[in-house]
């Protein structure tokens, strides 16, 4: 049955503003966008009356199998004795209602879809937890093996995860190299065959943190000390050089890849088409100079916005992440975030969704307020989210819109 949401100010997409507008959405897709008075006669009609309907927004980075460690591994000076404790933590008690909440309470402020990494352990509880919710979901399957011995028993898991699982309609999936102090080379260059020849975006953490700029520059630091402890390191490993020198390393053509944070990376060493994802509030967390999105922007890279996990920050909803920066950063514009926070973050996925249009995937949100995209920025008052729609199905509806 076609349902029409009509609003007296609809965004299809960044830059543009439709008052009066209307979107009808049919079999879990958009069928049509245009002014209220020329929609067709639908079946369903949900009039949002003074409220801005708007493309769905994307988290494109998330843990959300740390949800149940909120707040239980501080930062101190040392990344990787955060890692550490991180590692210390983890456990299954608690994970998937943890994680089903994490998503529950993203859906309700505005979050349609996530970019999640997820380790191969926790890959069971988090399909789990996105088939109960009914929220979208690319699923990277995390690869953690820097000895090269390591690589074929952890190839064959992420195949596994990655290509022969029956997954529900709104869970697809992707695969992460975790960084290049955790994957070795030969696994690095399996992993990036496999999504290329697969068509599986790729996110692989990079120029995080100084501690791994030492690393890729020299192989020593806190970060090789760490995988000495773990008795995971490999005493052959040379050195790459750079951000730039590893990039050279992860040869992908045919579908997406995502630089995840990318702090002390610079816009020329970006790869031509590949995606930044700023996490704002980790970001903040951990005690970072600037991050440098707005260079990378200038320079045509598409930036997308993520949440990291809720171990390094409030929460892992993208709009706590766009009032964040409204608040820190004022030399963001409103649409440049509102880009970020949709289309750019669905390209990053490879999710048909991100703009209003027809044919793609039926994931809107909507907020209290007649406006633009600055709805989703201001506190106070604070806009709440009225609605969000995933897949056609309406997952969070507040009636006092």
């Amino acid at each position: 049955m076609a349902t029409l949401y009509k609003a007296a100010s609809v965004l299809p997409r960044a830059g543009v503003r439709m008052n009066g507008g209307a979107v009808v959405v049919e079999d879990g897709r958009i069928g049509w966008v245009g002014p209220a008075g020329r929609a067709p006669a639908v079946a369903r009609t949900v009039d949002l009356g003074k409220a801005t309907l708007m493309p769905g927004l994307v988290n494109a980075h998330s843990h959300l199998e740390l949800t149940n460690l909120r707040d239980r591994v501080p930062y101190g000076d040392s990344f990787a004795e955060w890692l550490e404790g991180v590692a210390r933590s983890r456990t299954p008690s608690g994970r998937l209602a943890a994680v089903e909440k994490g998503i529950r309470d993203a859906l309700k402020r505005g979050t349609t879809a996530f970019g999640d990494i997820v380790p191969p352990g926790s890959f069971e509880d988090v399909v789990a937890a996105f088939a109960e919710t009914g929220a979208r979901a690319r699923l990277y399957v995390e690869a953690l093996g820097f000895h090269p011995d390591r690589a074929d028993g952890i190839f064959e898991q992420v195949w596994e995860l990655v290509e022969m699982q029956q997954l529900p309609p709104n869970v697809s999936t992707g695969i992460s190299p975790h960084a290049p102090y955790t994957v070795s080379r030969p696994l690095l260059s399996r992993l990036c065959a496999m999504a290329d020849g697969h068509g599986r975006p790729l996110a692989v953490h990079l120029a995080e943190t100084l501690e791994e700029m030492a690393f890729l520059r020299m192989a020593m630091g806190p970060l090789r000390e760490l995988l000495r402890r773990l008795d995971a390191d490999d005493p052959e490993h040379e050195p790459y050089g750079s951000a730039a020198d590893f990039l050279a390393e992860v040869q992908v053509h045919n579908t997406p890849l995502v630089l995840v944070h990318a702090n002390y990376l610079r816009p020329r060493d970006v790869p031509r088409g590949a995606f930044v994802v700023y996490c704002p509030t980790a970001h903040a967390f951990f005690k970072h100079p600037q991050h440098p999105a707005l260079e990378f922007i200038e320079e045509g890279v598409r930036v997308a916005i993520g949440s990291d996990s809720a171990v390094s920050g409030p929460s892992v909803d993208v709009l706590s992440e766009l009032r964040h920066v409204a608040r820190a950063r004022p030399d963001f514009d409103a649409v440049t975030l509102f880009r970020m926070a949709t289309e750019w973050g669905a390209q990053a996925l490879g999710l048909e969704a991100g703009v209003l249009e027809a044919g793609r995937l039926a994931d809107l949100c909507a907020f209290e307020g007649e406006g633009g995209p600055e709805v989703m920025t201001q506190s106070d008052p604070e806009s709440r989210c009225v609605l969000t729609v995933v897949g056609g199905r309406v997952l969070h509806r507040l009636d006092a819109a």
